[in-house]
């Protein structure tokens, strides 16, 4: 029993080390101030300047999945595949361990584990691995790529038991649909396209994200092409079209906008003291490193001053703010535009996963806070019946303390993303071709324009580009 008390001990207080205090808002601050200015390739290189200090090896995933998508917005597509790659082979090492190993361990806080992502998180790596390919003109890599979003999602369910509400992902179906039409496969186009549909009908609800016009339209479409009236009239029923009809000769730009900046999660703080003559009961958001440290000095006081102190943190989500809300693609002579629609809503996939899955974490987290708050109660009766009254109640506050100061929710994710991807299609003639894309307010006020030079148009077929609003 001693000798077990004395490694749990050991445990707790060594976990004031290995736990990470800092929130690493201004690493991402930093971050994002370069991409708002369009310094990606500078982005890139502070993130790689970065690596031990603010990623560290448990963050190793984290680090290349920020690197790969800084490198995408760059263009340095071949580059950021690679690591991507190197995220996708580590991301399933870490999900394997994580499941085959730390299961039953409810002590260890998920700080001091390596990040392995969440699971829309890992569908973005093929996402955006797949956009890499498309962007290098290589659009059979880019539907491998796409294709294993899929095989993904039926492992996580099937392998694993994974009961999460994001269990399909209706962009990448969406965007399959667009590569298989680009080459000529219409059944396949069809089938990802229906499957796009459904996925957002019955699975993006939940994240308000409704299904674009524009893919109502495609798959309204090539379902009559190819005959598939049952189909049809259910479509017809369940969506909306746009009606939109694409002249002879005609081919469409496909804009993807990385919209905005994804969420940022927060310590969501439970606390309960007690003294001779007092009781203290906080629940507390803390946001940003000062008052993560305020709050901590807070909290480290009053387990010192308390008989009995339990504090348990829970991860929340928080919006972090940008301005621009939509875009508008127009032709060179301003003749033909197109009004960008969310696509996918990255920021709100992220949330309701999170709380899909927090009454798991808020027991795992009670668990661990009442396992600590027995340690302490155990350890300072053996301490004080061999040592002395004194000497119990400073064990007893030593590990007060070591628990106050280690309890920090798991506030890792993939801060590089943006929050939406917004796709804005527009049909333009065949040929050279040069457009405007208008970057708007809430309240449709322009806030600037980039001009995209040089895109060759073909007739019948898709050509992607991407920007990046992060105003």
């Amino acid at each position: 029993m001693r000798s077990a008390i004395k490694k749990s001990v050991f445990f707790v207080l060594t976990s004031v080390l290995l736990a990470s205090c800092a929130t690493q808002t201004a690493y991402y601050n930093s971050l994002n101030s370069l991409v708002s200015e369009k310094r990606y390739a500078e982005a890139a290189a502070f993130a790689e300047s970065s690596k031990q200090k603010e990623y560290g090896e448990k963050n190793a995933l984290l680090f290349y999945l920020d690197k790969g998508f800084l490198l995408h917005l760059s263009g340095q597509y071949e580059e950021s595949l690679k690591y991507f790659e190197k995220a996708k082979k580590l991301a399933e090492e870490h999900f394997t361990k994580s499941v085959t190993k730390e299961a039953g361990t409810f002590l260890i806080s998920d700080n001091v584990r390596p990040y392995y992502g969440e699971d829309f998180e890992r569908a973005l790596i093929n996402i955006f691995a797949s956009l890499n390919y498309i962007f290098l003109g290589k659009e059979n890599d880019a539907l491998v790529e796409a294709r294993q979003v899929d095989h993904l999602l039926k492992t996580l369910q099937t392998n694993y038991g994974q009961k999460s509400v994001y269990k399909e992902d209706a962009f990448a179906r969406y965007l399959m649909g667009m590569l298989y039409e680009n080459q000529g496969q219409l059944n396949d186009a069809y089938i990802s396209y229906y499957n796009a549909l459904e996925a957002y009908r019955d699975g993006y609800k939940y994240f308000n994200c409704a299904a674009p016009q524009e893919l109502v339209d495609d798959c309204l479409r090539l379902g009559q092409q190819l005959g598939f009236n049952d189909d049809l009239a259910k479509i017809k029923a369940d969506f909306t079209p746009a009606n939109r009809n694409i002249p002879q000769g005609y081919g469409e730009l496909v804009v993807l906008d990385y919209n905005g900046y994804s969420p940022e999660k927060i310590d969501n703080f439970f606390e309960i003291a007690f003294g001779r003559a007092w009781a203290y009961v906080e629940s507390a958001d803390v946001q940003g490193e000062e008052e993560q440290k305020k709050e901590d000095a807070r909290a480290i006081a009053r387990s010192v001053l308390a008989s009995d102190q339990i504090r348990m943190a829970f991860p929340k989500y928080v919006d972090v703010p940008y301005s621009v809300a939509s875009i508008e693609v127009k032709s060179a002579d301003g003749t033909l535009a197109a009004r960008g629609k969310v696509a996918d809503d990255i920021g709100s996939i992220a949330k309701v996963n999170l709380e899909d899955r927090i009454n798991r974490i808020r027991i795992k987290t009670i668990v661990r806070a009442t396992i600590k708050f027995l340690l302490a109660q155990k350890v300072s009766q053996k301490v004080e019946e061999g040592n002395g009254q004194l000497a119990g109640w400073l064990a007893k506050k030593a590990l007060t303390v070591a628990a106050t100061a280690t309890e920090k929710a798991d506030k890792r994710s993939w801060r590089s993303l943006p929050d939406k991807i917004v796709m804005a299609r527009l049909a333009l003639p065949k040929g050279t071709q040069s457009v405007k894309v208008v970057f708007k307010d809430r309240n449709g006020s322009s806030l600037s324009e980039q001009t995209l030079d040089n895109i060759v148009i073909r007739p019948g077929k898709k050509t992607f580009v991407a920007v990046r609003s992060a105003q």
